[in-house]
């Protein structure tokens, strides 16, 4: 049986909703059992802590809510998707009493999953794009059991559970860039940075999440092994996601002695767990899993006109560490004292260029990690 159900709106609402009808009525549509006693499972929904925010990305919004209601034996009892989330919008859901698994799905598209095993085996047609996350909303999934109460009207009880989501993506932070050439014959010259962008990323993730809610990652599936679903293999791919670029950029160094550029860009990729470094610079030759790398790319020109002189882009390209889900990983500055590859295919090395990157968890209670390059 379907149910629609609308939430009153305050006078000052309704006042603001007549004078402009742009502010849509928060609907829920939700499948409710025919049989048996019921309960009404409420519940708050709890999103991780963010320890470094960008103004390039939204990392804790929620827009739209799924929750799904599983029988002891992996089978769909109930679900309820809302449209037009808000603080102040109640998660409540109707199911009949026992022994619940409970999940819940921020900001994806709705889903029609009807057992568990969508979550945690899924099947290709299971599966999300990284597409499917944007700037102001990132895919969110947790779960947990509930037991659900029989609810009457004398002595109404209801089922209250607080689900931890956490997020399917990591997040790959650029803050800073200093340029050092000091000492060489760029030192009187230009710098610019052009483009930055990230390579072999990971396209497709599962929902699911494991008891301890840790995300399930491309890895853990053979999907990962699948090239099909990578973006920008060994460079800049037109169909990537815009969450994994940067294009035209254009930030000039004032100062090549030293002086600093403040990037302040993230990114976001699925999870990826390959140690393998990439040899190839072409699409045809990352024919296996490869790490994730960020590629910088530059302008540069010296003012001495001579045999040595230089007026040429160049590229800043370097794997990060294997990608977990949930996780941020925040390069606070990249040093750099020569010109880099003629192609974003080629590895710099860290006598060009020194990143410095440390790890968190994108939630609160825990140290970071420093990553050696």
């Amino acid at each position: 049986m379907k149910r629609i159900c609308s939430f009153l709106l305050s006078a000052s609402m309704l006042a603001s909703l007549l004078s402009c009808q742009k502010t849509p009525v928060v609907e829920i549509e939700d499948s409710t059992p025919l049989d048996g006693p019921t309960g009404i499972i409420s519940v708050v929904v709890k999103t991780p802590f963010t320890e470094t925010k960008s103004p390039t990305l939204d990392d804790n919004a929620i827009k739209t809510v799924q929750l799904f209601v599983f029988t002891s034996d992996g089978k769909l009892e109930t679900s309820k998707y809302v449209d037009n989330y808000t603080p102040a919008t109640e998660l409540k859901i109707t199911a009949k009493t026992g022994d619940k698994t409970l999940y819940v799905v921020l900001n994806s598209k709705r889903l029609n999953f009807t057992k568990t095993s969508s979550f945690e085996e899924p099947q290709d047609s299971e599966l999300n794009d990284l597409s499917e996350n944007t700037r102001d909303k990132l895919i969110m999934v947790g779960k947990n059991q509930v037991k659900v109460e029989p609810y009457n009207t004398v002595t109404p009880t209801e089922s209250k559970t607080t689900v931890n989501v956490k997020r399917l993506t990591s997040k790959i932070v650029l803050q800073k860039v200093t340029v050092d050439f000091k000492g060489t014959t760029l030192e009187n010259g230009s710098f610019s940075i052009q483009d930055v962008y990230l390579v072999n990323v990971v396209g497709k993730a599962p929902y699911g999440v494991k008891d301890g809610g840790i995300p399930y990652t491309l890895a853990e599936t053979s999907y990962f092994s699948n090239m099909a679903n990578w973006y920008s293999k060994a460079t800049y791919a037109a169909t990537a996601p815009e969450m994994t670029y940067d294009l035209n950029y254009n930030k000039i160094c004032s100062d090549v002695n030293g002086g600093q550029v403040d990037i302040g860009l993230s990114y976001l990729a699925y999870p990826n767990s390959a140690t393998q470094a990439q040899n190839g610079t072409h699409d045809t030759d990352i024919t296996s899993p490869v790490m994730t790398g960020l590629v910088l790319k530059a302008h540069i020109k010296s003012s001495t006109f001579s045999d040595t002189a230089i007026d040429k882009d160049t590229y800043y390209t370097f794997d990060l560490p294997q990608l977990e889900p949930n996780k941020q990983y925040l390069i606070t500055n990249i040093t750099i004292t020569m010109p880099g590859a003629d192609n974003p295919g080629e590895r710099v090395t860290s006598g060009k260029i020194t990143p410095v990157i440390t790890v968190d968890p994108w939630a609160d209670g825990n140290t970071n990690i420093t990553y050696d390059f």
